[in-house]
């Protein structure tokens, strides 16, 4: 229920009397308040946008100056730094950063906290880099992304913030990325290409979901785990109904797409029922996603297909025609017929 500020307080006011008072239990109370949402005024909004933007420039920045290894060894040499200096400056500023914003927690935005927190997690991941450089470990960042994953877990779940969240995500996908191309042989791992080992890897996230989904400490980004684990699975699922699992483009060109037929099957039929299953559970991703790649596969296969002998306007107005009839079917199983 969203509601203005000064009804939020009321509201809030009111719970606490009535559990003072026993007329609801320490839960129910709980649950309630958990339903207050207070709405934003324009100008919320507008600040919510100009911090995104900030953001934004911040990693902008962040990779700018920390990607040029000039501009750092000039600051190396200039200042008669080490790495090990650098790590540790970078790691003091970092325990300093998260120990004031968790502690202006409550007086801060909620965009402007997850902006700040990311700041935090650059600085972490700034000390980390340079502790791995002295330590001379590997140049193929294998070990960093794999050292960084369970640090931006540890933090996002201390101080709750799914910005740090989705950078662990984001850091697994790197190292899967990474570890199975060193240990790969003849562009396989397992025996899977690059889109099957994502397909096999969205399907380890999205288990990861329903199991942190359990975990009361780290359930709060249970949806970004969710999501991101749809997103990589069909992905990878795109990726294999157009490449198969071929392990060089040479032997990819080598066969007709019709080899790969199967795979695009198995896609769609992922994609529908995603999409049916969204709607059967008001399950706002897998029903958004569903449909996504769903129109991705469709339009894919006709690329692939029937770009040079069907005629575009006929395939468009195929489409239209089956998703308007789509469309009326599922807006009547929704409507409920009248007695």
């Amino acid at each position: 229920m969203e509601v203005d500020k000064n009804e939020q307080a009321i509201l809030q006011q009111a719970l606490d009397e009535w559990e003072h008072t026993g007329k609801l239990t320490v839960e129910q109370a709980a649950s309630l308040r958990e339903t207050i949402v207070a709405k934003q005024s324009d100008r919320q909004q507008i600040a919510q946008y100009f911090f995104f933007i900030a953001l934004f420039c911040t990693l902008l920045a962040f990779g700018a100056i920390f990607l040029n290894e000039k501009l750092l060894e000039k600051i190396k040499v200039y200042f008669s730094l080490s790495d090990l200096v650098i790590g540790g400056i970078a790691g003091i500023l970092s325990v300093l950063w998260f120990w004031y914003v968790g502690k202006k927690r409550d007086r801060i935005n909620p965009a402007a906290y997850e902006v700040y927190m990311v700041l935090g997690g650059l600085s972490v991941l700034t000390s980390l880099v340079y502790f791995c450089k002295e330590l001379g470990i590997d140049k193929t960042y294998t070990t960093v992304l794999g050292l960084a994953f369970p640090l931006l877990i540890v933090i996002a779940q201390l101080f709750r913030s799914r910005a740090l969240w989705i950078g662990a995500i984001i850091t697994a996908i790197g190292w899967f990325s990474t570890y199975t191309t060193l240990r790969s042989a003849d562009n396989l791992f397992l025996g899977m290409n690059y889109p099957m080992r994502f397909t096999a890897f969205g399907l380890v996230v999205l288990g990861a979901a329903f199991i942190q989904a359990q975990v009361k400490q780290i359930s709060f980004a249970g949806r970004i785990t969710y999501t991101a684990g749809l997103i990589i699975l069909f992905t990878g699922l795109w990726g294999v109904s157009i490449f198969g699992n071929y392990n060089t483009l040479a032997g990819w060109h080598q066969v007709r797409q019709i080899h790969v037929l199967a795979y695009s099957i198995v896609f769609g039929v992922a994609a529908a029922l995603s999409f049916y299953l969204g709607i059967r559970f008001k399950d706002e991703p897998a029903r958004d996603l569903g449909v996504l790649f769903l129109l991705i596969n469709l339009y894919t296969r006709y690329f692939e297909y029937f770009w040079d002998t069907m005629n575009k306007g006929i395939f468009f107005l195929v489409l239209a025609i089956t998703f308007g009839f789509l469309g009326w079917w599922l807006e009547r199983k929704r409507v409920p017929r009248k007695q």
